[in-house]
């Protein structure tokens, strides 16, 4: 009975949940799941943008690049992208909503898969997915919010001009209520649930399109956790050899396992303590 609802399932391909994986063959080892940004969600693009193979080869890592709804094979529109941030802000809230329910199951499957440890990488809208993620899955050994938005209202009023912000209110679109209304689905709403030790931030001190700001109130709703200022735009986070550091440090495959043996010993410590 959700507003909505009978609209939302009439977009067929977005019916369909897709992601690109990159397995080892022999022993199961850790995975990362990419979570990709707006206008994203074919493989030419994710495996640039994630730089997949150097995940992959260089980390060592079994790589899952999810497909957001409404992007790549998901498109109902002219453009990958296009009914996610236009058009219905209720289409806005159903697809958030959907973003982290297929991931939930995605992670369900890949630890049903024998996934020793799964980290979370999103960038940009996938930044902001992955925090809502985190809000959800405590279960997850580390996560990195790259060039991360924290507010679509925000984003609005940032990217769209004045004059134009102005004639959508004159025009009926409170946006007061609709950014209360996309609190649901805000992950400045929720806390964390992983440990704060898992947390990574990396953000562009120039970025235009996704500020400073929402990177910041970000990292302050997280407990001002490991974080990276680039001095750089949106995008040149492609070229910065810190941030591939970064990246290197929080998504290290061996770091990512004496996270799950140390989350082992001391839930035996727990168990061992309750029963003396």
């Amino acid at each position: 009975d959700a507003p909505g609802r009978q609209r939302f399932l009439g977009y067929e391909p977005n019916r369909d949940a897709h992601a690109w994986l990159l397995r080892h063959p022999g022993p199961q080892r850790p995975w990362v799941v990419c979570v990709p940004g707006y206008r994203m969600g074919r493989p030419a693009v994710d495996f640039a943008g994630f730089r997949a193979q150097w995940l992959h080869r260089n980390l060592g890592l079994n790589v899952a690049i999810y497909v957001m709804p409404f992007h790549g094979p998901r498109t109902v529109g002219r453009r990958g992208g296009d009914g996610y941030l236009s058009g219905d802000f209720l289409d806005t809230i159903h697809a958030q909503s959907q973003a982290v329910w297929d991931l939930r199951r995605l992670l369900g499957w890949l630890r049903s898969q024998g996934a020793p440890a799964i980290g979370v990488y999103g960038v940009s809208l996938g930044g902001y997915t992955a925090a809502l993620l985190t809000a959800l899955e405590a279960d997850l050994q580390r996560v990195v919010l790259g060039i991360p938005a924290a507010c679509f209202v925000d984003l609005a009023r940032v990217n769209v001009p004045a004059g134009l912000m102005r004639a959508a209110e004159w025009l009926g679109f409170p946006l007061a209520q609709i950014q209360e209304t996309l609190r649901v689905v805000s992950p400045l709403a929720m806390p964390p649930r992983i440990a704060h030790e898992r947390r990574f931030i990396y953000a562009g001190t120039a970025d235009r399109l996704a500020p400073p700001h929402h990177a910041f109130d970000l990292w302050h709703h997280w407990e001002k956790p490991r974080v990276l200022w680039y001095q750089g735009s949106h995008v040149s986070f492609l070229m910065e050899p810190s941030v591939r550091e970064l990246v290197r440090e929080a998504l290290s495959g061996r770091a990512m396992l004496d996270d799950v043996r140390g989350d082992a010993d001391r839930a035996s410590a727990a168990s061992a303590a309750r029963h003396t």
